[in-house]
């Protein structure tokens, strides 16, 4: 017998009130007789209750969140058929899954079918839109669309999205512009270690002197640190990989050393680290959003205390990976060569370090100053030229 969601007596009558509740819709009836055939009654109103909403019943395999979950697995377990290397390898799963998030949050797609080309043309309008807003360059947009487009390709192949002629939108990438490097002043720096929480003021010499990005320096792990050497490996945890670097999995495959001076050092140990180094007033490490919620907390605070403390100051504008990108430009200054600062900073391309990590004015001076250090050396060499003597 199909299930009694509830049943009682109606006072005077010989019976029960039944009730069944399918695809949110709740129905009730009152049955009479004795028990056999109410329970008869019963099974043939489910029955045709069943048949009247079959048209109704939510398929799940239309959801917007079960197209999402079946294409981020089969992105883990796709290979190539000639080298056998996941095919996604341009992208990691973790860059998909944003795309795919920052489309439904604003789309709000709900079953894949209704999907439209205006909803994949509004998400592009309203990232280039906030994009121009924050003065970014179109580098995420064209990234959150690329993911979307394979995505949706998957998905038209696969049968779970309708045919949507997407060649507009494929065919016209948002053009970039080189982006405006924000460095520091050493006023700044200065300021943000002087008026910055003890945690705070260790992630601020973290990120200047080992050039870290964000998820590297909440996730940082006190037995990765060699106080004797100040040399710290920003690496995964083999054993636990819930440990170290873990919210990338592209970037597990970057291992690399940094090295902090005696007094970062000195200060890394003033907080008596267990095994995280930042973590929340409950003792919890920090994550991606409470990372950001600290950070902006820290900096409003600084702020504050610049106002209220410096004469002729001014209110310090950055993120924390300012202080990777500050880092990258002193380096340069101080005569490091570009291919060992790149090569420090892990990335593949030293165009990378030049394009988005160094700006324009230091790269001029830093080619200026090692043009005139090669004159110098051909200086000896002009010497041994035959001379012209003018007849």
């Amino acid at each position: 017998m199909a299930e009694k969601i509830s049943s009682f007596k109606r006072p005077g009558r010989l019976g029960q009130r039944y009730r069944k509740q399918i695809n949110g819709r709740r129905y009730e009836i009152f049955l009479t007789g004795n028990r056999e055939q109410r329970e008869h009654d019963y099974k043939i109103w489910v029955e045709k209750l069943e048949r009247e909403n079959k048209s109704r019943r939510v398929d799940g395999s239309k959801t917007w969140a079960f197209f999402t979950s079946a294409f981020l697995k089969a992105l883990r377990t796709e290979k190539d058929a000639k080298t056998g290397k996941p095919t996604w390898r341009t992208r990691t799963i973790a860059e998909y899954s944003y795309a795919l998030a920052h489309f439904e949050k604003i789309a709000k797609p709900h079953y894949v079918r209704d999907l439209t080309f205006e909803d994949i043309a509004l998400f592009r309008r309203t990232k280039a839109a906030e994009a121009q807003r924050n003065g970014d360059d179109n580098y995420g947009v064209n990234k959150d669309m690329g993911c979307l487009l394979r995505a949706f390709d998957w998905g038209m192949v696969e049968g779970y999205i309708p045919y949507i002629d997407l060649t507009p939108l494929r065919n016209s990438p948002k053009k970039t512009s080189a982006p405006v490097v924000r460095v520091l002043t050493t006023w700044e720096l200065a300021m943000l270690l002087k008026y910055s929480s003890p945690q705070m003021r260790v992630a601020v010499r973290m990120g200047f002197e080992g050039n870290l990005r964000p998820e590297e320096m909440y996730n940082f792990l006190i037995e990765k640190l060699d106080p004797a050497t100040g040399i710290a490996w920003i690496s995964h945890n083999a054993e636990n990989k819930n440990r170290g670097i873990r919210a990338w999995s592209v970037k597990r495959d970057k291992e690399r050393p940094v090295y902090f001076t005696p007094d970062t050092v000195a200060d890394i140990l003033s907080l008596h680290a267990k095994t995280y180094l930042l973590t929340n007033e409950n003792g919890h490490p920090l994550d991606d959003s409470t990372f950001s919620k600290h950070w902006n907390k820290n900096l409003k605070n600084v702020n504050e205390m610049i106002l209220r403390k410096e004469e002729n100051g001014h209110k310090i504008v950055c993120t924390y990976k300012s202080l990777r990108k500050t880092h990258t430009s002193y380096m340069i200054q101080a005569g490091a060569a570009e291919i060992d600062v790149s090569k420090y900073v892990s990335h593949a391309d030293k165009k990378t370090t030049e394009r988005h990590y160094i700006d324009k004015e230091t790269l001029r001076k830093a080619d200026a100053k090692a043009r005139l250090e090669h004159l110098e050396r051909m200086k000896s060499f002009v010497l041994k030229l035959p001379q012209m003597v003018q007849k």
